[in-house]
């Protein structure tokens, strides 16, 4: 379902299903609204269950407070209106508990974006506030002043944390994305802490022209799409990041940043060739894929992504070792380590990729995993998502015992892991 060719009143329903789905808020907590080029506000009901709502129980709020509707409005009205009125950019407000960003607002430390580009070109500068009773027309006009000052991320203190958009879809990536920031700086931390990036290199992004080159293979289309959305499912990509790339003939297909893996279509893969695009969508990294696929024939696919467990040895610059179990050490092999200023020059990271060295971790930026096709570049993301998330709550007890040299030898005389 394409939220964006919604209505703004289906748009706030199916913002919060997400929201309850992705387990970013409870049954109880967390309201979303939005408002029209009307200045009516459609916004989530007070005391009803997340998990169950319907169109008709969205409450419509009218500019002269009229309410619209078989519920009362969330509670928390007061700030959504009071952001709605004066900062005319924001269409769109998410509030809500994921547990990571409560975390932090129970801390009273707001998070540092600037561990990972990722963070900080979807959330921009991050505010702190104070706490207020939840309703009251106090924490309304504190987090209004926020707005204001220009922040459109803000912690709330021992409460959440609220985000504000354009659009439904923004207000939705960006929340999804503080939710990562959170838990990668809880697992870096366990790493011994994250380090911020204290001079951002610029990735090389050619302008490709547009031409007429053709769909490409709808069946790979129709096959990348699903793994999108799987890998979305499965907290390996958000909305805004997480670029797939497919071989397809002499051309390569890839998902654009613009496009949220929940909203994906085949119509929306883009196809590259010969220096020419099917369409002009946004792919920070399509520069980087072309040369690793270019220095890497036996290479079907690539994945780029920043899944949490993952980008917590990323922006820690710890070296991740796979030398967990047989089934991880065979899928991933030696894990390279790659700096990140060799964002400078994508064949130092192309080079460390191949067939017997499938997957690479830039500092403070990405992993990037290659396979024979899209199963295996998949299964390389996923496989190291989740032991790095198995290492990072073995260190809660103990040092890991990795497998010994022996072993692993034993592993690759037995199995060829391409």
């Amino acid at each position: 379902m394409n939220i964006g060719k919604l209505t703004v009143k289906e748009q706030v329903l199916e913002a919060m299903r997400r929201v309850y789905s992705n387990a970013l808020t409870t049954t109880s907590g967390g309201n979303i609204s939005a408002i029209d080029e009307r200045g009516h506000i459609f916004i989530t009901p007070s005391g009803i269950d997340k998990g169950t709502l319907t169109i008709d129980d969205i409450v419509e709020v009218l500019p002269d407070g009229t309410r619209i509707g078989r519920h009362a409005p969330s509670m928390e009205l007061p700030f959504h209106s009071n952001i709605y009125r004066t900062c005319k950019d924001v269409k769109a407000i998410v509030h809500a508990h994921a547990p990571a960003a409560v975390a932090y607002a129970c801390i009273g430390i707001v998070p540092d974006a600037g561990c990972a580009r990722v963070y900080t070109d979807a959330l921009g500068r991050i505010a702190g506030s104070r706490y207020a009773l939840p309703g009251s027309l106090k924490l309304g006009d504190i987090v209004q002043e926020r707005f204001v000052e220009g922040y459109r991320t803000v912690m709330m203190d021992n409460h959440g944390a609220t985000v504000g958009a354009g659009d439904m879809r923004g207000a939705l990536a960006m929340y999804e994305t503080l939710d990562y920031l959170c838990r990668t700086l809880f697992h870096a931390q366990t790493l011994g802490g994250a380090q911020r990036v204290t001079e951002r290199i610029e990735l090389q992004r050619t302008e490709y022209a547009v031409g007429q080159i053709g769909a490409g293979d709808g069946a790979k289309r129709a096959e990348m799409v699903a793994f999108l959305q799987r890998a979305y499912r499965g907290q390996l990509v958000g909305s805004g990041w997480g670029t797939l790339a497919v071989r397809d003939g002499d051309g390569v297909l890839f998902n654009a940043d613009c496009d949220a893996p929940a909203d994906l279509c085949e119509q929306d893969i883009v196809r590259y060739e010969r220096g020419q695009v099917s369409a002009s969508k946004p792919c920070r990294y399509l520069d980087l894929i072309l040369r690793i696929l270019e220095r890497t024939p036996e290479a079907g696919a690539v994945f780029v992504s920043m899944p949490a467990a993952i980008m917590g040895f990323a922006t820690a610059n710890v070296r991740f070792d796979a030398r967990l179990i047989p089934e991880s050490y065979l899928m991933l092999k030696d894990v390279a380590r790659v700096p990140y200023a060799a964002l400078r020059d994508y064949d130092a990271i192309a080079r460390t990729l191949k067939t017997t060295a499938p997957v690479a971790i830039v500092d403070n930026e990405c992993i990037v995993t290659i396979g024979k096709n899209v199963t295996k570049a998949f299964d390389r993301l996923e496989v190291a998502d989740y032991s790095a998330r198995s290492v990072l709550m073995a260190r809660a007890v103990a040092d890991i015992r990795p497998i010994q040299a022996e072993e692993v030898k034993e592993i690759d005389d037995t199995f060829n892991g391409w």
